[in-house]
């Protein structure tokens, strides 16, 4: 081989390079956990707050990193981590910048030591843990904005002009249930519900502000694997099994799968007052979604799991009292107590609730943890969120 050749050769190695066919991952983290139930709760939490929530394992260090973002693009995973760190609860994000496990098929790169940015957050050192701003109590959560709002058109008069474009979401079960619930369009970069939709109705979806941005298009029903389907606002026919019906809207079908025996299911919009076995306005819909499942699936047995903030052993604690206001501390009563009688009133009251509305106490059980097993250190400022929690296990189905 002639030297002119070779030199050549280098010179294209060195382009390719550059344009990046040896790309190297960044990866936004907002969490790493080494016990792995803790580590699907937390990404469950993330995805409910509307981000895209993914999980790679960390090999050497045998923990699993949870990350809102995997790009090639350096600047733009920095922008990202910044801003989450800046205004988000995410406020313990790092950039890591190195291999994961992600089971998603990897591109080359070139061979250099891993390492771990910190913009400009230290990442901890043992067992990483998302720190939150501190909330004083737990208090009611607003209920989602609809930015538009949506008007259901009339099916049997042809559609008006759209805005957008004319989308019907359909949701059923597996076995062909239909299901009368709602689907949220959700910009899961910024973690943000952009409007929700009816379903089994007409909607005027209006076109993204980044016209090559897909819609991201989120079903969750407790009781059932959350669904997220991402769809071409330009081209829904890319979506899978999209059609469009005689009024040339586009029909997106979700397809839920039920929980099954063994299952646990976190229910992430119940929350309690401080120190309360009473429950903020907010949870009575997922709480109703609780009731529904039971209704649906006449078989299902289910243990009510509750977990508490610490085991702190002097609390002054706010119960139901005899009117059973579940969601408003007027008529409410108050008993000396700990932590761990705190999360077994708190899944009583859960089970008192599903018995008020024609659920068999036959069909479900308690179980108190305290702070047996809290996600995050109890002196966090997330900790009233993620460890004040009702998990929900399917004994039989």
């Amino acid at each position: 081989m002639t030297l002119p050749t070779v030199k050549s050769l280098l010179i294209v190695a060195l382009i390719l390079s550059s344009t990046g066919l040896f790309a190297q991952d960044y990866y936004v983290v907002i969490g790493a956990y080494r016990v792995q139930k803790y580590a699907d709760a937390f990404t469950g939490y993330a995805r409910n707050a509307k981000y895209d929530a993914q999980q790679g394992v960390h090999e050497q260090r045998k923990l699993t990193y949870i990350y809102v973002l995997k790009t090639s693009d350096k600047k733009e995973a920095s922008a990202m981590t910044r801003r989450l760190q800046k205004e988000t609860e995410f406020e313990d994000t790092w950039l890591y910048e190195g291999p994961l496990t992600t089971g998603e098929p990897t591109q080359p790169i070139v061979k250099q030591e891993p390492k771990e940015e910190k913009i400009p957050v230290v990442e901890p050192k043992v067992e990483p843990v998302v720190v939150i701003k501190e909330e004083p109590k737990e208090e009611p959560r607003p209920e989602p904005k609809e930015e538009p709002k949506e008007e259901p058109v009339d099916v049997d008069k042809p559609l008006p002009p759209a805005r957008g474009k004319y989308f019907k979401f359909i949701v059923t079960t597996q076995d062909g249930q239909e299901l009368s619930t709602s689907v949220h369009n959700v910009d899961r970069m910024q973690g943000r519900d952009l409007a929700t939709y009816k379903t089994n109705e007409y909607v005027d979806v209006t076109r993204p502000v980044d016209p090559s941005m897909p819609l991201s298009i989120v079903c969750g029903v407790f009781g059932f694997a959350e669904v997220v389907k991402i769809i071409d606002f330009n081209d829904p026919s890319q979506t899978a099994d999209a059609t469009q019906d005689e009024k040339g809207a586009w029909v997106i079908p979700f397809k839920l799968e039920r929980l099954k025996k063994g299952d646990v299911s976190i229910m992430y919009d119940v929350a309690f007052y401080k120190d309360a076995s009473v429950m903020t306005p907010a949870s009575k819909t997922e709480l109703d979604e609780l009731v529904n499942m039971m209704r649906m699936n006449p078989n299902y047995r289910i243990k009510i799991h509750g977990h508490n903030n610490g085991n702190d052993k002097n609390i002054r604690i706010t119960t139901l009292g005899k009117d059973k206001n579940y969601f408003a501390m007027a008529g409410s009563s108050t008993k000396n107590g700990n932590g761990k009688e705190l999360s077994k009133l708190r899944a009583e009251t859960i089970q008192s609730y599903l018995v008020d509305n024609g659920i068999d106490k036959k069909r479900t059980e308690i179980y108190a943890w305290g702070g047996m097993e809290m996600l995050v250190k109890q002196g966090s400022n997330v900790a009233a969120k993620l460890n004040n929690r009702i998990e929900i296990e399917i004994l039989q189905d």
